[in-house]
């Protein structure tokens, strides 16, 4: 089966509009941008996974309401995607490794990192109000895809 791009954005209108927020993902961005950042051989991500235990909280209402805006308006047109994804049950029902994995998808490299150095003191004291969980960060650099 072959998939074209219109067909890929009418999928994530649809699944944005029907509240796909709730199966354990959501997105800021949308439209070429993130068309771009999600296909890109090249393409800088920064990877953060929160990680889960017993007495681990994590409020994804403030995370969606509140921290991914305030990113979004510090760093600007750095990023062209970013998304958080709710960890779910293994297949023995236990817990999942992460409570939450966001991936933000870098647009301008040199702007990310001007605003990362200017703002990411007062976005690591936000962290608290939401988790209490280790976060671990990591950026990466996308080598290869496919898809059908």
């Amino acid at each position: 089966m072959t998939t074209n791009s219109t067909e890929y954005s009418q999928r994530r209108a649809f699944l944005q509009a029907t509240g796909a927020a709730a199966a354990g993902t959501i997105a800021f961005g949308g439209g070429e941008a993130a068309t771009a950042a999600e296909s890109t051989v090249g393409q800088e991500c920064m990877t953060i996974v929160y990680q889960n235990g017993p007495d681990v909280r994590f409020d994804f209402d403030y995370y969606v309401s509140t921290h991914m805006p305030l990113i979004m308006r510090l760093y600007g047109e750095s990023i062209s995607r970013f998304e958080l994804h709710r960890g779910l049950p293994g297949a023995d029902g236990g817990l999942p490794p992460y409570i939450a994995t966001i991936s933000i998808w870098i647009a301008d490299v040199d702007a990310f990192e001007r605003a990362a150095a200017e703002h990411q003191a007062g976005i690591r004291a936000d962290v608290s109000k939401f988790t209490n969980a280790e976060l671990i960060s990591q950026r990466d650099r996308v080598v290869g895809i496919t898809s059908r």
